[in-house]
């Protein structure tokens, strides 16, 4: 704080402690009694007259120590009697932010509170104040501050204000690991005309920052001795964004997922690492690299592919339709898979910031003795346990997480091989998907053997052989050529949606048509339609004779289509282009 706004306040200190004790607070006392805890260890931080020192005191529960810079005005709080049925406040002269070494540092409290004083802090104060806040808090502790937007100084009031916004308050201590519980607007409760912002936020942890941050620091700040870490990392991100019903939340704030859909993210990652001729190592021990724990039964399940390799066996994986001995293949190296994520990332990812625990657990089976569909290696094995806030971090911004892992994924790998490999070569693995080419096929085949088709999103007649098949969720968002997202349509009207997402209103208004022609690829191929709906829109296995599904199904698929807009700024389709 400015030494020409603290001397300002000495010099005027009975002037201040008079209009500070005749103001009407009721508003601001109400505030503070419902946000604040019942019992523990408060600071003040610019305690004034005491008023609000006293108020809280009042409490028995709480332990009140109230500061000021200005040496006056603190000997004019301590004169005043203590609350009734509470004791008095603690008052000492401090300026923030303090000195380093001060031994207020040095104390945790379980709340502070800073009122009318973040605009008296200069630029090159602001954040170290919050830094010390942070510093002084306890994990799962409450910052009280209210503050005067856009308040100037005058002849007659020369103290120092610096115009603070509320939005830019929130996003310094967001950045510190604070979470934003309340934001309230009022008027000055001396008849100024002033409006009066109050922000109140809990520290989530004084160790880590926002659980994006702590995702960072697995990436960046974990051992680098694999590319396990980042693997368990993306195959979460992606997770959250496509099968976000596979998620179960527990008490403790915690969300648990199938191991087995990790496993899976995990062989489209990998084969097309293993099944190249840039020999990535993908770990490193020491100063050696050393070849993917999985690797040998990886080989030798690529080989039962071959010639047709990723996508030969992505198109067989979604029917059903692996050999005996391919489906052994798959069980034994899911296995291996599964026991790797368990054995490595997550036992050892987190815990690099002090005090901080480690972010993944896991319970339940570890071991597949054969796997034929999607869903058995979805439902296969056990959960793997994370903190409910890094999944609703994943969940909301998977996608870019998702896009940044890439890049170190590929910079790692290109470390380890020990030989010049061009990072963009990696990245071109890295980015490689399976698709089932004969998926959008074999679903025009199946239509084609109707002669009252109509097009799914307007009421134009199709001739048999001659519509399109069109993506409800474009191929361009979510690459996904399950069943369900192909259906047919009039091949104007395809061009006309191109990558757009359709209305709200228009997909209900063709939920008939969408569920006629969902039964009809049911009815074609039951086993396949029901193990995709159910991985990627309901998030649990579907029995293939199972009734009453097809408003359940409706209804996930107009959350995806929804949050998949939103989250992705895609551009809606409107009705009255038909």
């Amino acid at each position: 704080m400015p030494t020409s706004t603290i001397q300002h306040y000495d010099d005027h200190a009975e002037q201040f402690f008079s209009r500070y004790e005749t103001a009407n607070v009721a508003g601001l006392h109400s505030l503070l009694r419902h946000w604040l805890p019942a019992e523990g260890r408060i600071l003040e931080i610019g305690c004034g007259s005491g008023r609000d020192a006293r108020f809280m005191a009042s409490n028995p529960g709480l332990d009140v120590t109230a500061t000021d810079a200005s040496k006056n005005l603190i000997e004019l709080a301590a004169k005043q009697a203590a609350p009734r049925d509470g004791k008095s406040p603690l008052f000492r002269q401090a300026v923030f932010p303090l000195n380093a070494g001060h031994d207020l540092l040095s104390e945790r409290f379980d709340a502070i509170v800073a009122i009318a004083l973040l605009m008296h802090l200069a630029d090159n104060e602001l954040f170290e104040f919050a830094y010390q806040v942070r510093t002084m808090l306890k994990s799962g502790g409450i910052f009280f501050c209210s503050f005067c937007p856009g308040r100037e100084s005058t002849t007659s009031d020369p103290r120092s204000f610096i115009d603070r916004q509320a939005g830019q308050i929130q996003l310094l201590f967001e950045r510190l690991g604070f979470n934003l519980l309340h934001q309230e607007e009022n008027q000055d409760s001396l008849g100024r005309d002033l409006n009066w912002t109050t922000l109140v936020f809990r520290l989530e942890s004084r160790f880590a920052a926002r659980p994006v941050d702590q995702i960072e620091s697995i990436i960046n700040h974990d051992k680098k001795t694999a590319t396990y870490k980042l693997a368990l990392l993306r195959a979460c991100c992606e997770i959250a964004q496509t099968s976000l019903h596979h998620a179960t939340w527990h008490p403790g704030d915690r969300v648990s997922i199938p191991l087995g859909l990790i496993v899976e993210k995990w062989l489209y990652y990998y084969w097309p690492l293993i099944d190249s001729d840039l020999n990535l190592p993908e770990m490193r021990v020491g100063r050696n690299a050393k070849s993917l724990a999985f690797r040998p039964a990886f080989n030798r399940f690529i080989d039962s592919f071959k010639p047709g390799g990723l996508n030969a066996f992505f198109a067989l994986f979604q029917s059903g339709r692996l050999t005996g001995e391919q489906a052994g293949l798959l069980g034994h190296l899911t296995t291996l898979i599964a026991q790797t994520i368990i054995k490595g990332p997550i036992t050892y990812s987190g815990g690099s910031l002090e005090g901080v625990d480690r972010v993944f657990s896991f319970s339940g089976v570890q071991k597949l003795n054969s796997c034929n569909t999607p869903t058995e290696l979805a439902f296969g094995f056990g959960r793997v346990y994370l903190p409910a806030s890094i999944w609703r971090e994943m969940c909301l911004v998977g996608h870019w997480i998702g896009e940044a892992i890439l890049l170190r994924w590929a910079e790692l790998s290109r470390s380890f091989a020990g030989q010049p490999v061009e990072i963009s070569d990696v990245l071109a693995q890295l980015l490689t998907i399976p698709v089932a080419e004969r998926a959008t096929g074999e679903a025009k085949k199946i239509f084609s053997r109707h002669t009252d088709l109509i097009c799914v999103w307007s009421d134009r007649k199709l001739s048999p052989g001659k519509f399109d098949l069109d993506h409800v969720i474009p191929f361009s968002i979510w690459h996904n050529n399950d069943l369900w997202n192909l259906l047919p349509t009039d091949p104007g009207i395809n061009l006309q949606k191109h990558d757009k997402m359709v209305t709200r209103d228009l997909l209900f208004s063709r939920r008939d048509h969408l569920i006629h022609y969902w039964r009809i690829l049911q009815q074609a191929d039951p086993l396949r339609f029901f193990n995709q709906v159910g991985r990627t829109l309901l998030g649990k296995a579907i029995p293939v004779h199972s009734e009453n599904w097809e408003n359940p199904v409706f209804f996930s698929l107009a959350e995806a289509v929804e949050t998949f807009a939103c989250q992705r700024g895609v551009q809606r389709w409107p009705e009255h282009v038909i």
